[in-house]
């Protein structure tokens, strides 16, 4: 496999990206289930919460459409193994 050298601002989108998932996914086990909800089991999510939850999702189809559409895809000559790469740099960023 090639050595990929991962743009610097291509690697800050990834690191974004699965920060936002985090925080996605935090929001999402403390927010009630609509199924919950519907039972009337819980309360439906607040305002804030819905909020949060609608940026967060925002930011993360925002930063999905930045990575695929980074110039540094039409560079690569085997774009698999440089989203492996991606993958590598982002989890050795941490």
């Amino acid at each position: 496999m090639a050595d990929y050298e991962i743009p610097p601002d291509l690697l800050q989108k990834r690191v974004d990206f699965v920060a936002a998932q985090k925080r996605l996914s935090a929001l999402g086990r403390v927010m009630p289930s609509a199924a919950a909800v519907a039972a009337l089991e819980a309360e439906p999510a607040t305002e804030e919460q819905r909020e949060a939850w609608l940026t967060l999702q925002g930011e993360c189809r925002r930063l999905a459409v930045e990575i695929q559409e980074h110039p540094y895809w039409r560079e690569v000559d085997d774009p698999k193994a440089a989203r492996k790469a991606l993958e590598d740099a982002v989890v050795n960023s941490e």
